[in-house]
């Protein structure tokens, strides 16, 4: 059986991207993206966060790029990140790794 692991999602610039550096020295980006979804049949909205990560040549993008409030199409795959705290809790993210960036107008 093929898998796929592809996703496109189009939202905005949640709060300006976080950058730092993997020990290979290659740059990476963290922002949320945020977007808005109907929750009921009522039409009521609600937004919503998805984490995005932008590894190498793509996080080295200037950061005017990535604005609050800038509309972007992320493309991408999904990662799930699992870890322990130092107390033993044990956590989790879903994050998007991106392999594409877009503005849109």
């Amino acid at each position: 059986m093929v898998s796929q692991n592809h996703v496109i999602l189009t939202g905005r610039v949640a709060k300006p991207p976080l950058r730092h550096y993997r020990p290979d020295g290659s740059p990476v980006i963290q922002f949320p993206l945020e977007f808005n979804h109907q929750e009921n049949a009522s039409g009521e909205e609600r937004k919503s966060r998805v984490d995005i990560v932008a590894i190498g040549k793509l996080a080295e993008l200037e950061p005017s790029f990535f604005q609050c409030g800038q509309s972007l199409l992320v493309e991408g795959r999904l990662q799930q990140r699992r870890w322990q705290t130092p107390e033993g809790r044990d956590l989790s993210r879903l994050e998007v790794i991106a392999t594409d960036f877009r503005k849109m107008e």
